[in-house]
């Protein structure tokens, strides 16, 4: 049955017994108190079995007997008034009056145990008459825990009609009479307890939409989860993809700087077999001459040679006997080359390019406060509004985005609350440091790596860079969106309620970081959706 604490809730995790002296861990879980002491004990740091969450939150010191600190922790008062009434409910078996018969009925107020005869007495009785008697059969632990008197504090036997708010005790009227007449807050108790019921009503249903939007945000962040787990699969895909093209490409690139190459050598190669054949038909013809010239000297002095030597004379004459033949000169390829591998290196280049663009991003950045921001700032609705709970002159009232700036996309503020109706002043401008490394509310020590839009220009004049920043930074209202923007040049661009008003400073420090500085009108700033801009 819905609502109903079942037999296993009413057991300690370590003891696996019912409840005795249930303690309320930090985390909300119950143990009993011997147990929680016990674990303390045994363990160098004691986290609650259930969650892991620290038994105690702040140990201030380390030397402090387990048995004080479990003490200090409240006790759960209606988990111990149920494990007493699950008790009485369990042990019910003869009647209180005849012992010798079976209890059927339970007497909701007196908690006695009837058998069918007691009960109609009980029924009949006149300081019982009006008490609601219930078959065992069908009361449960919380019904017979609400139905149970409230009893005076110092009398165990009277009912408590008032309550005493300075003594925190529930009291009947001769106790105020006699020892509560002085203090200063006794109210009737059915007002207390109703005053209670709506408090308990007002927890649950903080609790409840808490437990909503907790649930709801563990939903949001599985969904982004199997959004990253597709992204990346996608992703994974598109670089195979073009990676296999830019191993086609190199291929292709390989292929045609060794064709250049082998042609340019077979070519010179050719050039040099040619010249080689000439001088070889050169050398055979000087080589067989030769060997004439030998012979015709070897058979001297004969009127034959005077001939012969005119003859030969005549044929060594018209022989090339020259030997500086040369081939063609190599005509090295190296700038067909470097013009092959250029192309190929801009085709990967835009390969990348390609590749960087269709890139798919699990989740568009978002401009979400960083928890180190001004000390007067408190962040909300999942650090992404700022409000401002304190009011300094002097004060620092600013709020940086937690990630870096991404290159092209507009970065914007909604002012929701503003004091004076006359306008305020929101000071943009992006910083180097990030917001974790910031010591506030001396950020501005930090200066010389940030720039910060003025009225007039920007706050660090040793800065060089161009301003164009109008009064429109200075008088904004209640709606009034304040953006920045940096662009691939790592130029900054100044927006008014999503109008570019052009570059407000140039050159940067990039990565940045987005800042916001209010002055003391402003109470709160909400964080959009970032957008791209092209």
């Amino acid at each position: 049955m819905a609502g109903l604490v079942q037999a296993h809730e009413r057991q300690c995790a370590v003891c696996t017994n019912d409840f005795t002296t249930p303690k309320i861990l930090p985390c909300g879980h119950l143990l009993c108190r011997q147990c929680v002491i016990s674990w303390m004990d045994s363990k160098s740091e004691a986290v609650c079995p259930l969650c892991t969450c620290p038994i105690v939150e702040h140990q201030g010191n380390s030397f402090q007997i387990a048995a004080d600190v479990v003490d200090a922790l409240p006790t759960d008062s209606v988990m111990k008034a149920l494990v007493e009434n699950a008790s009485i409910l369990v042990m019910v078996g003869m009647c209180t009056v005849c012992d010798d018969l079976k209890a059927e009925y339970i007497c909701m107020q007196c908690v006695d145990k009837m058998c069918p005869s007691c009960m109609k007495i009980h029924k009949k009785m006149s300081i019982s008459r009006s008490h609601d008697v219930e078959s065992v059969s069908t009361v449960t632990p919380e019904r017979l825990a609400a139905s149970r008197p409230a009893l005076c504090a110092d009398h165990g036997d009277k009912h408590a009609e008032l309550f005493c708010v300075d003594h925190n005790l529930a009291i009947c009227t001769p106790c105020f009479s006699n020892k509560h007449r002085e203090c200063l807050d006794v109210k009737s108790l059915d007002e207390k307890m109703k005053s209670a019921v709506d408090a308990f009503a007002s927890l649950r249903k903080k609790l409840l939409t808490a437990e909503d939007n907790l649930k709801q945000e563990i939903v949001n962040i599985n969904i982004r989860v199997q959004t990253a787990d597709v992204t990346e699969q996608q992703n994974m895909a598109l670089v195979d993809k073009t990676c296999d093209r830019l191993q086609s490409m190199l291929d292709e690139c390989r292929k045609q700087v060794k064709k250049l190459i082998s042609d340019s050598v077979s070519k010179f190669k050719k050039s040099l077999s040619d010249v080689k054949s000439e001088l070889e038909k050169r050398l055979g013809k000087v080589t067989s001459h030769k060997h004439l010239v030998t012979r015709a000297t070897k058979v001297r002095p004969r009127p034959a040679l005077i001939h012969a030597a005119q003859t030969l004379t005549d044929r060594v004459n018209s022989l090339d006997l020259s030997d500086d033949l040369e081939a063609e000169p190599w005509v090295n390829p190296s700038s067909e080359i470097t013009k092959c591998c250029d192309n190929v290196v801009k085709e990967i280049g835009d390969e990348l390019m390609t590749i960087s663009r269709e890139i798919v991003v699990a989740e568009k950045p978002v401009l979400v406060f960083h928890e180190n921001c001004g000390t007067n700032i408190r962040l909300t609705n999942f650090r992404k509004t700022a409000r401002k709970v304190e009011l300094h002159k002097y004060s620092d009232n600013s709020v940086f985005s937690r990630d870096v700036m991404v290159v092209n996309f507009l970065y914007e503020v909604r002012l929701d609350e503003i004091y004076k109706p006359s306008g305020c002043c929101v000071l943009p401008g992006v910083t180097s440091v990030p917001p974790t490394q910031l010591h506030l509310p001396s950020w501005s020590d930090h200066l010389k790596d940030s720039v910060i839009l003025w009225q007039d220009g920007v706050r660090d004049k040793d800065i060089d860079i161009f301003t164009n920043v109008t009064n429109a930074i200075k008088f904004l209202e209640v709606g009034s969106r304040v953006g920045l923007l940096v662009d691939s040049s790592n130029n900054l661009h100044f927006y008014v309620d999503g109008d570019d008003q052009g570059v407000a400073a140039k050159d940067v420090p990039y990565p940045c970081f987005a800042l916001f500085e209010l002055d003391n009108t402003v109470t709160q700033v909400t964080a959009l959706p970032i957008s791209e801009k092209t």
